[in-house]
């Protein structure tokens, strides 16, 4: 999991969950608790940080509606899951037997403990390190759709791709004007879990298919807690 830590009891700490504690007649905190109310300000203040850095062109808004989705429940479980911290989860038979280890809020509690156990093991650069490592995937997701690339359907084309779905789809849906100053109308279309479409004009057809393009990537920008759940929305 990319650390290795000083002291182990930490470790065993962030990962024990309390009826495991209560089971096997451990200390009252010797559980995850504690450690998740300080990780929960560690992790928070990471993905804070890294937003303000990486996005000086975004408000407050912006940037508590990203730092909401990247440390959401599912968000953290799904990266503590990544990282294979949620098989090192000690349950108690009965917590084990009801489906703990696939719970959501166990495992993010557990990301989170393990996050503050880490910051108090090797300081607050190794926390940082493993936070941003742990969500760095949803991360890249935020930095394509909130920056504005230069080549609106190379980029468009590289983010849909990404995400597993079909390569956008281009069609000429009218040409108006004289032939001499005619004006192109290109629709644009990304078959996803929702149809995604949106259109765009240009003195040229490559500049309507560039502007359909720049037209979808801005309708996706603010959406991003949808995106990092991976689902497009019309825009």
């Amino acid at each position: 999991m990319n650390y290795k830590f000083k002291d182990r009891n930490l470790f065993e700490m962030a990962v024990t969950h309390t009826s495991y504690a209560n089971e096997k007649g451990r200390d009252k905190n010797f559980n995850y608790e504690r450690l998740e109310f300080l990780g929960d300000t560690v992790v928070n203040f990471i993905v804070s940080k890294w937003l303000f850095l990486n996005f000086p062109q975004m408000d407050e808004g912006e940037m508590s509606n990203l730092r909401a989705a990247l440390v959401s429940k599912e968000s953290l479980a799904e990266a503590a899951r990544k990282l294979g911290l949620h098989k090192k989860i000690k349950l108690s038979k009965g917590e084990e037997k009801s489906g703990g280890r696939d719970n959501d809020s166990i495992i993010s509690d557990v990301f989170e403990a393990w996050a503050a156990a880490v910051y108090l093991d090797g300081g607050f650069e190794e926390a940082e390190k493993i936070v941003v490592s742990a969500l760095e995937d949803k991360m890249e997701i935020i930095s394509k759709t909130t920056g504005r690339p230069a080549d609106y359907r190379t980029a468009l084309q590289e983010f849909v791709q990404k995400q597993g779905f079909p390569p956008p789809e281009y069609k000429v849906i009218s040409e108006q004007g004289p032939q001499h100053r005619k004006t192109f109308v290109v629709e644009v279309k990304i078959e996803g879990p929702v149809l995604l479409k949106q259109i765009g004009e240009g003195r040229s057809k490559k500049e309507a298919m560039s502007n359909a393009a720049k037209n979808v990537w801005e309708s996706l920008r603010g959406k991003e807690q949808e995106i990092i759940k991976d689902k497009f929305f019309i825009g």
